[in-house]
C-alpha cells in the first residue's frame, strides 16, 4: 500500500508540476532551504555553555514543530493525496493511513525538514563520535512526529471546523501564523530577550521539557553519559508518534464513514438539532430581487463553514498584525489592525463566484440577473465586513491613543473597503476558481485544491490593487501633514470615502458587463475546473502542454518572491514606518538610508516589486495563451459551454 500511494503521488507531482504550482513549489523550496541552512549552521556556533547551545536549538526546533502543526491550517495541507480519492476504498482505515504516512514523507517539505534537522548531527558531532550516532536516530524520530503531527492536526481541525467552534479556532491559528508573518519580525528582540536575559533558564527548561526539544535532550545526554535519560527521550518521541498516528487513524475513519454514508445532510440545511431557520424571513431585507439575493449571501457569509472561516481569518489576521508589535515595544502598527483586517477580508474573499461552483446557473437562466446579483454580492460583503473592520479600527486607535495616526486610518479604510467590494466580484469573474463541494470533505481543503495556485495569485492581486487604491486619499493626509494643515488632513477622509464609492461603483459595473458577455464561458470553466489539459502534441505524450519550462518556472519563482517581499515589507511597510516610527528600522533597507531617501526609495521598492508581479503574470498567462487555440479542439467564437434551461439552449456547433 505505501509503495502504490508513493508511485501515485510521484505521478500526480510530476504532471501536476505545471505553470503557477511549478513557480509556488520553487519558491517553497528555496524559502525552505534557506532557513534549514539557516538552522544548520546554528549547530556550528560557538556557545558560552553545552547547556545555552543546546536551548537555542531547542527553541529552534520548537520553531519547526509549531510551523509543522500550524501550516496545514494555511496551505490546506498535501494536495496531491486527498483523502476523498480513498473513500470507495476496500481497505481498513489503518492500512490507509500507513499508506498515507509513508507518502507524506515524499516531497519537498520533508526533505528540507530533514535537512533542517540535521543540525542535531552537527551539535552532536561537536561532543563527540557517540553523540553523533545518537542523533541520527533523533532526527528520523523528530522527524516522525512533525509528520504525524501535521496529519493529525489537519485532520482535527478539518473535523472541528465544521462547528462555529471549529470555524474560530482554525480561523484563530490561520490569523495567528498570517499576523506572525505580517509584523513577527518586530518581536524578534522581544524573543532574543526571552531567551538570553533574566528568563533565559526558565525558557530553556521549557523548551527541553517539550516533546519538540526531546531530541535535542536525547544528543545532550549522550554527551553527559546519561543512556537512561537518553533513550528515554528516544522512546517518549516514538511512543508519541504512535499516539498521534492512532489518533489521526480514529478522525481518518471517521471521515471515511462521513464521506460514504453522510452525503451531507448537514449542508442542505437540516441540523441534528431539528428543522433549520433557512425559510426564516429577515425583515431588513426587502422583499425584492435584490433583497432576495442580498438575503442569501447574508445567510452564506453566516452559516458557510468555508466562507465563515474567510472572514474569521482576516479578523484574527488583522489583530495579530497590530498586536504582535507590541512585543517589541512598537505600539504604532495596533490602529491599522482595522484596515488589515479589510485588506485581508477583500485577498481572501477574491474568489467569491469560485465559492458557489455550479450555482451560478441559477442567475444566467434568468434574463437580466446579472446586475442585481453582482450589486446585491458587493452589498452584502460590505455589510459584513465593514462594520467588523470599523469596530476593530476604533477599538484600537481608542486603545493606542495614536491621535497622530486617526486621519490616516479613517481615511484609508473606506478606499481600502470600496476598493475591496469591487474587486471581489471583479477578480472571481476573471479567474474563477472553483471549489467543488465533496461529500464528507475537509473544510480546510480549499487551499489545496486544484484551484489554489489560482486562487492563491488571486488574493496576491487583489492584496496589491486594494493597497494601491488607498494611496490617493493618504496623498492627501500627506499634503496635509507635509504642509502642517489640519483641514487639509481631515479632508482625506472624504476622499478616501469618495474613491471608495467609485471604486465600488465601476469596478462592480465592470464585473457585471463580464458576467453578461461570458457568463457561460464561466460557468463551464466553475463546473470543469480552472486548470485545462490540454491534448497531447503528438500521440503518446503524456504531458500536458500547458507547463512552463523548467527555466521560465524558475524564473516566475523568483519574480514572485522578489515582487511580494518588495511590495508589502521593503515598500509599502518601510512607507509607513519612514512617516511613523523611523527608528524602529528592523529589516527594512530604506529606512537605513538618511530621511530624504526613505519615501523614494520605499515607493520605488513598491513600483519594483508591481513590476516583477506583472511580470510573472505575463510569463504565466502567456503560456496559458500559448494552449488555447487549436489544441483545444475549439474555435474562438464556439462557447465552452451553454447551460440547458428554460431560458437559453445549446447553440449547434459547426
Amino acid at each position: 500500500m505505501v509503495g502504490v500511494l508513493i508511485g501515485m503521488k510521484l505521478a500526480v507531482l510530476r504532471r501536476s508540476m505545471s505553470g503557477p504550482r511549478a513557480a509556488s513549489l520553487f519558491l517553497g523550496a528555496v524559502t525552505g532551504a534557506v532557513a534549514a541552512v539557516g538552522t544548520v549552521l546554528l549547530g556550528l556556533a560557538d556557545f558560552p555553555t553545552p547547556e545555552a547551545g543546546v536551548g537555542v536549538i531547542a527553541a529552534v526546533l520548537l520553531v519547526w514543530t509549531a510551523g509543522w502543526a500550524l501550516g496545514p491550517t494555511v496551505t490546506g495541507g498535501d494536495p496531491t493525496l486527498r483523502l476523498d480519492y480513498f473513500t470507495l476504498l476496500p481497505r481498513q482505515p489503518r492500512v490507509l493511513a500507513v499508506g498515507l504516512l509513508g507518502a507524506a514523507f515524499v516531497g519537498v517539505t520533508p526533505l528540507v525538514s530533514l535537512a533542517a534537522f540535521a543540525v542535531l548531527v552537527v551539535l552532536g558531532a561537536g561532543f563527540g563520535p557517540v553523540p553523533a550516532l545518537v542523533a541520527v536516530p533523533a532526527v528520523l524520530l523528530h522527524l516522525l512526529l512533525v509528520v504525524v503531527l501535521s496529519k493529525l492536526t489537519l485532520q482535527g481541525l478539518g473535523s472541528a471546523a465544521r462547528s462555529r467552534l471549529g470555524w474560530e479556532l482554525s480561523a484563530l491559528l490561520v490569523g495567528l501564523v498570517t499576523g506572525f508573518l505580517n509584523t513577527g519580525w518586530f518581536a524578534i528582540g522581544f524573543f532574543a530577550r526571552l531567551l538570553g536575559g533574566e528568563w533565559s533558564a526558565a525558557v530553556g527548561t521549557v523548551v527541553r521539557v517539550l516533546p519538540s526539544g526531546w531530541s535535542v535532550v536525547a544528543v545532550d545526554a549522550a554527551r553527559r553519559g546519561e543512556w537512561v535519560l537518553a533513550a528515554a527521550c528516544l522512546g517518549g518521541l516514538l511512543a508519541l508518534s504512535g499516539l498521534l498516528f492512532a489518533a489521526w487513524t480514529a478522525l481518518l475513519a471517521r471521515q471515511l464513514a462521513r464521506g460514504t454514508a453522510d452525503r451531507g445532510t448537514s449542508r442542505r440545511g437540516t441540523s441534528r438539532r431539528g428543522p433549520s431557520r433557512a425559510g426564516v424571513r429577515w425583515p431588513a431585507v426587502p422583499d425584492t430581487p435584490g433583497g432576495a439575493v442580498l438575503g442569501k449571501e447574508l445567510r452564506l457569509w453566516a452559516r458557510d463553514p468555508r466562507r465563515a472561516r474567510l472572514l474569521r481569518m482576516a479578523l484574527w489576521t488583522g489583530v495579530f498584525t497590530g498586536l504582535l508589535p507590541l512585543l517589541g515595544g512598537f505600539p504604532a502598527l495596533v490602529p491599522w489592525a482595522g484596515v488589515v483586517a479589510a485588506l485581508f477580508a477583500g485577498a481572501l474573499c477574491a474568489n467569491l463566484y469560485g465559492l458557489d461552483a455550479g450555482a451560478l446557473w441559477l442567475t444566467l437562466v434568468v434574463p437580466g440577473a446579472e446586475r442585481v446579483d453582482v450589486r446585491a454580492r458587493q452589498l452584502a460583503w460590505l455589510l459584513v465586513v465593514a462594520p467588523a473592520a470599523l469596530l476593530l479600527t476604533l477599538v484600537a486607535g481608542a486603545a493606542a491613543r495614536a491621535d497622530g495616526s486617526r486621519p490616516w486610518v479613517l481615511a484609508v479604510l473606506p478606499a481600502v473597503l470600496g476598493a475591496g467590494a469591487g474587486l471581489v466580484p471583479l477578480v472571481s469573474v476573471l479567474g474563477p476558481a472553483p471549489f467543488p463541494d465533496r461529500p464528507g470533505g475537509n473544510p480546510l481543503d480549499g487551499f489545496s485544491d486544484e484551484s489554489a495556485d489560482q486562487t492563491r495569485l488571486q488574493s496576491m492581486v487583489v492584496l496589491l490593487l486594494q493597497a494601491l487604491a488607498a494611496l490617493p486619499a493618504a496623498g492627501v493626509v500627506l499634503a496635509g501633514t507635509l504642509l502642517h494643515s489640519e483641514p487639509l488632513r481631515w479632508a482625506g477622509v472624504a476622499v478616501g470615502a469618495g474613491t471608495g464609492l467609485l471604486y465600488a461603483g465601476l469596478l462592480g459595473a465592470g464585473a457585471r458587463r463580464r458576467l453578461e458577455t461570458r457568463g457561460p464561458e464561466l460557468l463551464d470553466a466553475l463546473r470543469k475546473g480552472a486548470r485545462r489539459v490540454a491534448a497531447p502534441d503528438a500521440p503518446g505524450d503524456e504531458e500536458p502542454s500547458d507547463r512552463l519550462p523548467r527555466g521560465r518556472a524558475v524564473t516566475v519563482g523568483l519574480l514572485t518572491t522578489a515582487g511580494v517581499l518588495a511590495v508589502a515589507p521593503q515598500g509599502a511597510v518601510a512607507l509607513g514606518m519612514s512617516l511613523f516610527a523611523p527608528a524602529n528600522r528592523s529589516w527594512l533597507l530604506a529606512l537605513y538610508l538618511p530621511s530624504a531617501w526613505q519615501v523614494p526609495v520605499a515607493v520605488g521598492f513598491v513600483l519594483l516589486g508591481a513590476g516583477c508581479l506583472v511580470g510573472t503574470y505575463r510569463l504565466t498567462r502567456g503560456q496559458q495563451g500559448r494552449t488555447q487555440g487549436p489544441t483545444s479542439g475549439r474555435t474562438p467564437e464556439q462557447p465552452t459551454a451553454i447551460m440547458d434551461g428554460p431560458h437559453r439552449s445549446r447553440p449547434e456547433v459547426p
